[in-house]
């Protein structure tokens, strides 16, 4: 597999505040994993989102995750794109969870219309032109320093189900 992460900033694909939600509870940063592959063109590229099980909000145990998981090599064998959204959860859904139980924070939690799978599917929808613009650094390194990489806003209101090939 490659030594090398894109970064997108996830603030960019949350859905606009409705009342159904009042925390989206996710991370600054998403993390993928372009194969070689698909470098050039995502054209004939496959897709795989990896929710992470709870974890905590240090980059270095997130990155950890992300690169031991062996999805990497899979991705790099298979022309798969592995985006793994972050959550960034609290001390009610717990540290780094996303919200699979708190109607208090979005009425829609257990929907395609909550908060943190609206903006998984916004990533998804913009993800060739995201990829394209997000900043690349070597395994190991956290998210980059606070200067932005610029990247594409993502549609709102995305539904439905999602099957995603660029071919």
């Amino acid at each position: 597999a490659r030594r090398y992460f894109r970064w997108i900033q996830q603030d960019d694909y949350l859905p606009p505040g409705r009342a159904s939600w009042s925390f989206a509870r996710m991370a600054p940063w998403a993390i993928a994993y372009v194969p070689t592959g698909c470098l050039a063109s995502l054209h004939g590229c496959r897709v795989h989102v990896d929710y992470h099980g709870c974890i905590a909000d240090q980059w270095p145990q997130r990155l950890m995750w992300v690169q031991n998981l062996d999805l990497n090599e899979y991705g790099e064998a298979n022309n798969i794109v592995i985006l793994y959204p972050q959550a960034k959860g609290d001390s009610r859904t717990g540290a780094g969870c996303w919200n699979w139980g708190f109607p208090k924070d979005d009425t829609l939690f257990d929907t395609k219309m909550s908060a943190q799978l609206l903006t998984v599917m916004n990533m998804l929808d913009e993800l060739p032109r995201t990829l394209e613009l997000a900043q690349e650094l070597p395994f190991g390194e956290g998210p980059p320093s606070s200067r932005a990489p610029a990247v594409v806003r993502g549609r709102s209101g995305s539904t439905g189900s999602k099957e995603v090939s660029f071919a």
